[in-house]
């Protein structure tokens, strides 16, 4: 019944025109850097926040990961995908309840494959929490694509997942893709995830995948960032929660060294050659450190594309029953598409 009642309140809301909308909510936003965040997201923002979306750190349980969860499935915020796909479920061996849901659509117009990860800072999340976002791609895409279920924190410190993402690399590679063939994407803690999954197999010299999209990726665990203390509360992701999630994860402080960790710390050992591109949205807290990332391989002669959407705020993807995150998501598959 709460869920029930949720989703009617949303239901009308997602369907009001902007006029309305500041006739019924009148907000008031702040222009930063000379922006202010779309009016519909930012009267979403506040609503969300009255049922109880936010984790609650304090007092974390994998109860309360397994309520996030669930109300991340129940509040309807996430368009569904037409049912032009079908989908496989396999299981990996090498660790517990680590799977892959593999996305094929009627329509496959491609032999290259995708290797997904999603994102919940290290511990929330899963691939039901994004099963709408990953699915429209696969259907719009024309490609399979594989995401992945990997071990979350603070049960499993780094670097649990990225031996599950590295498992799940190899596993592709087993089923006859060849590394050029194979892209990578993740959003949040899964942008970090493919790149560290990418900066693992540079560290080892071995062969790198096609290209890397890294939608509005964690990146350094210092927080030492202008947009984190701009968005630090009020945008959905604050910089205690991401403060958090570091803590999560982190097994040691050795990390911190670990360019696999602290991807700002990342040298080319191989020639690097993958096209990679960083999804940044203006109104989060994680901007400055995915374009400083950005910016970091293109130093070192990286082939790097940006997309920014500076009316939007972190986790868009998986909300798109607003008008404009559903228009930046869909951009976001045409710049898979160039890719």
């Amino acid at each position: 019944m709460k869920y029930f009642f949720i989703n009617l309140v949303l239901s009308i809301f997602f369907i009001l025109p902007d006029q309305i909308l500041r006739i019924l909510f009148p907000i008031r936003r702040q222009k930063i850097r000379g922006q202010y965040l779309d009016y519909q997201a930012a009267t979403f923002i506040k609503i969300i926040d009255i049922f109880g979306y936010k984790i609650d750190t304090e007092n974390f349980s994998n109860i309360e990961r397994s309520r996030a969860n669930l109300s991340r499935l129940k509040i309807k915020i996430n368009e569904k995908t037409p049912n032009k796909f079908s989908v496989i479920n396999h299981s990996l061996n090498h660790a517990k309840d680590v799977s892959i849901r593999e996305y094929i659509p009627n329509n496959l117009l491609s032999e290259k494959a995708m290797l997904y990860f999603h994102g919940g800072g290290y511990v929330l999340g899963s691939v039901d929490t994004h099963h709408n976002f990953v699915s429209l791609m696969s259907v719009e895409l024309g490609i399979k694509i594989y995401s992945l279920e990997y071990r979350l924190a603070p049960e499993n410190k780094f670097p649990d997942a990225l031996n599950d993402a590295n498992e799940a690399y190899q596993w592709l590679k087993n089923k006859g893709y060849a590394d050029k063939q194979i892209m990578l994407c993740g959003d949040s803690a899964g942008g970090h995830l493919a790149a560290s999954l990418t900066n693992h197999l540079d560290s080892m010299e071995k062969e790198l995948p096609y290209s890397q999209i890294l939608i509005y990726p964690m990146v350094c665990p210092s927080l030492n960032f202008e947009s984190m203390e701009l968005f630090k509360e009020n945008y959905l992701l604050t910089k205690a929660t991401m403060d958090w999630f570091w803590q999560q994860l982190r097994a040691n402080q050795e990390n911190n060294h670990d360019p696999r960790f602290d991807l700002l710390k990342q040298k080319n050992k191989t020639d690097f050659r993958i096209k990679t591109s960083v999804i940044t949205a203006g109104f989060d807290p994680l901007c400055d450190e995915g374009k400083e990332y950005a910016n970091h391989l293109k130093d070192q002669g990286n082939e790097v594309s940006e997309v920014y959407f500076p009316y939007l705020f972190h986790g868009f993807v998986t909300f798109t029953r607003l008008r404009e995150a559903k228009s930046a998501t869909l951009r976001i598959i045409e710049e898979v598409r160039g890719l």
